[in-house]
């Protein structure tokens, strides 16, 4: 099993963006779950799988290197050349896996990030597999339980983080894998 073909099989699992039970089980045993799911993906035994969830407090970006994926031509230019640079610059990916938060404020100093969010930065490897679970839809546009209690409590990442001084709302980042 190469990881492009585990990448573009999950990445068509359209259940992880609406099942709840689906997703922990995935989180919890990632291997078994994906071996169940697809019957016919070899899955060597010494690959580790570790599957992330973003949450109002935390964010993960896993650094896939750019042949294997097309980008949203909306995201800001400013970001997307700070993540561009940490796939192709191994000095640059270093820091920022090291110190995310820190390196990020270094190259994009208008841009405000709480001081008690987290940001992880991920990079595959021949012995390991990062998955990221898409957002939890819900029923109707209702809002998910931790949008919820992201709001409720006052919390939340909302549109600030990552937003310019005085700018816009950031926009994201799609990961799109090209067919072949």
């Amino acid at each position: 099993m190469k990881q492009q073909e585990l990448l573009e099989k999950v990445a068509g699992l359209s259940k992880l963006s609406t099942d709840l039970t689906f997703r922990n089980e995935l989180i919890a045993n990632p291997k078994k779950v994906l071996k169940q799911e697809f019957s016919d993906l070899q899955i060597a035994d010494e690959l580790n799988i570790v599957v992330h969830e973003n949450t109002d407090r935390e964010m993960h970006i896993i650094l896939i290197p750019d042949e294997q994926m097309v980008f949203n031509a909306s995201l800001d230019e400013k970001v997307e050349a700070v993540l561009d640079k940490a796939v192709a610059d191994t000095q640059f990916k270093k820091l920022v896996m090291a110190d995310p938060k820190g390196t990020l404020s270094k190259e994009l100093p208008d841009f405000y990030i709480p001081n008690d969010f987290k940001i992880h930065f991920y990079e595959n490897s021949t012995n390991e597999v990062h998955l990221l679970l898409p957002p939890l839809q819900t029923e109707n546009g209702e809002l998910s339980e931790t949008e919820l209690q992201s709001v409720a409590g006052g919390r939340g990442r909302g549109p600030h983080i990552g937003r310019p001084r005085g700018g816009g709302a950031p926009k994201c980042r799609s990961q799109h894998f090209r067919t072949r």
